[in-house]
């Protein structure tokens, strides 16, 4: 006879006080044991007797947590199955449904995500106002991964509004997150630092800052302070999303976070202290094998190496990078990549070998749909076409590459290649036009944080 449990033993309520869920449990648990094919001591076995599981079904014993999970597992149900009616269980799995979609790696399981998120919608299409907030959260991150910035905003926006109109803080300061990411990465970076900001206090004031969103939060906030040159509160806000990551056992989040310091560091022309916070960075992911953020770490530390005066070790960085990156569907990060290498190339005098580096930069760009890092990717070719005397083609490259910039905004690396479009038409003798790309270098003077060989990493700073 099998023996009762600690887990089992309750005395059997009197009729008078027993609770209607407790009827409601006995009567579904004897459905789903009917469902299951087993009889009251298969059931049971090997810990809870015969009996007990009669006085559950009849609904005459309060079972113990213990026991309901357990039962759950032994005939295939939920525990929310066995507990809730009808529509408590529609809500119970669409919380379940919201839940794991929010959990999910948005770059490499985006389109699952929002599959839940339809099953969710589908399976309780009135839900409250925190899950409708919930499902605009996801599915705005999960357009931001996919680059499809205007369906991002929008979702954001919803979930923001939502929020405030019901007073929910925490969700609230998620949704101004995510805003605020969209006009990063838009590099909108004067937009976003009010939205960051505001998603910070309002993150701090409802008691959610010890969370992962808040921690995305500090590194999009990093990341645009870096942006606008505000170095200093760049670094205190990526060392407090490292503390808080480590904290928290987040080791993506903590990759990035390093990320952003190494950056700063670097910034600072503090490369020794730029190549420990990568490689730390580089570490991170590799534990949680995020091969997308280890890529772009690489590249990041290939080109501090360079910077170094260590070509050879930027090299064996950089094809690394490119080696992963390959395995990805990430044309933007291949040309990013490339575009470093044909610069390790130039540096070397590999003039051949730059040129067919930074050509498949700009085709990595164009199917990427980047017009920004085209821009970017065609001011190196022009370097390698006037290293190879070529000056005529070079300024014609620089003019396309100059305007592009200045028409997306990318101010700083606009004012660049419109100093060095001016030097060559000097050169060339065209004085005239010589002066109007001068005095736009001069006039359009770029941020600090921008300046130098750098600058191009902090256009890879994380979000």
């Amino acid at each position: 006879m099998a023996r009762t449990t600690t887990a089992q033993s309750r005395t059997a309520s009197p009729p008078a006080t027993r609770p209607d869920w407790l009827a409601q449990f006995g009567r579904r648990l004897l459905l789903a044991r009917g469902r299951a094919g087993l009889t009251q001591q298969a059931l049971g076995a090997p810990d809870l007797s015969k009996s007990f599981i009669s006085l559950l079904e009849s609904g005459r014993s309060h079972p113990s947590v213990e026991t309901v999970l357990s039962l759950a597992r032994r005939v295939n149900s939920s525990v929310g199955a066995l507990l809730l009616d009808s529509s408590g269980l529609r809500l119970e799995t669409t919380l379940n449904l919201l839940h794991l979609a929010s959990q999910m790696d948005p770059h490499a399981q985006g389109a699952e995500a929002a599959k839940l998120v339809d099953a969710a919608q589908a399976l309780l299409p009135d839900m409250p106002a925190d899950l409708r907030i919930r499902a605009a959260l996801v599915r705005s991150r999960v357009a931001i991964h996919a680059m499809q910035y205007d369906e991002a905003a929008r979702w954001a926006d919803e979930a923001q509004a939502l929020a405030k109109r019901h007073r929910f803080a925490n969700l609230l300061g998620m949704a101004l997150a995510l805003r605020g990411e969209v006009e990063v990465r838009n590099r909108k970076f004067a937009a976003a630092l009010p939205l960051l900001e505001e998603a910070a206090a309002v993150m701090q004031r409802s008691k959610s800052a010890r969370t992962d969103e808040n921690v995305r939060a500090l590194i999009s906030l990093g990341t645009t302070r870096a942006q606008l040159g505000q170095v200093d509160r760049a670094q205190r806000a990526f060392k407090r999303a490292l503390e808080l990551s480590t904290r928290l056992r987040l080791d993506a989040l903590r990759g990035k976070a390093l990320t952003g310091l190494g950056l700063v560091a670097w910034t600072r022309r503090q490369l020794d202290a730029a190549v420990t916070f990568l490689t730390q960075a580089q570490e991170a992911f590799a534990r949680v094998e995020d091969l997308h953020e280890a890529s772009r770490v690489l590249t990041n530390l290939g080109l501090v190496r360079r910077e170094q005066g260590r070509p050879d070790e930027a090299l064996a960085a950089l094809e690394q990078a490119l080696r992963i990156q390959e395995r990805l569907d990430a044309p933007r990060d291949r040309s990013a990549t490339l575009d470093e290498i044909a610069a390790v190339y130039l540096a070397l005098g590999r003039h051949a070998d730059a040129s067919r580096a930074v050509r498949r930069a700009i085709k990595e760009a164009q199917a990427g749909r980047d017009q920004a890092r085209e821009a970017a990717c065609q001011v190196t070719l022009a370097r390698v076409l006037r290293a190879q005397g070529r000056r005529g083609e070079a300024i014609e490259m620089l003019r396309g590459a100059v305007s592009s910039l200045a028409r997306l905004g990318v101010a700083h690396r606009a004012t660049t290649a419109a100093g060095e479009l001016g030097l060559l038409l000097r050169e060339a003798g065209a004085e005239h036009e010589a002066v109007k790309y001068l005095a736009m270098a001069l006039q359009t003077p770029a941020p600090e944080a921008a300046r130098g060989p750098q600058g191009a990493a902090l256009q890879e700073l994380p979000t």
